[in-house]
């Protein structure tokens, strides 16, 4: 089975840190591209940690992904 996943990427901008987030997914890509039609792109924003707030640059995408739908040990 195909699906759409929404994925954020924040890159540190003075630094090593990058954090992956998986908001949402679609079984179509329509629907996908819909949902983040409205949504920014790319977005500065803090990322909280324990130690303090990371400066990062944001990136939303749409990325395709195949799925396994066996549920089969082997």
């Amino acid at each position: 089975m195909t699906v759409f996943a929404v994925v954020t990427v924040a890159t540190e901008i003075e630094g090593r840190f990058t954090a992956v987030r998986f908001e949402k997914a679609f079984t179509s890509a329509r629907k996908a591209e819909l949902y983040v039609k409205d949504l920014a792109k790319t977005w500065r924003e803090n990322v909280p940690m324990p130690h303090g707030n990371i400066d990062c640059m944001c990136e939303r995408g749409v990325h395709e992904l195949q799925v396994d739908e066996d549920d089969s040990v082997q």
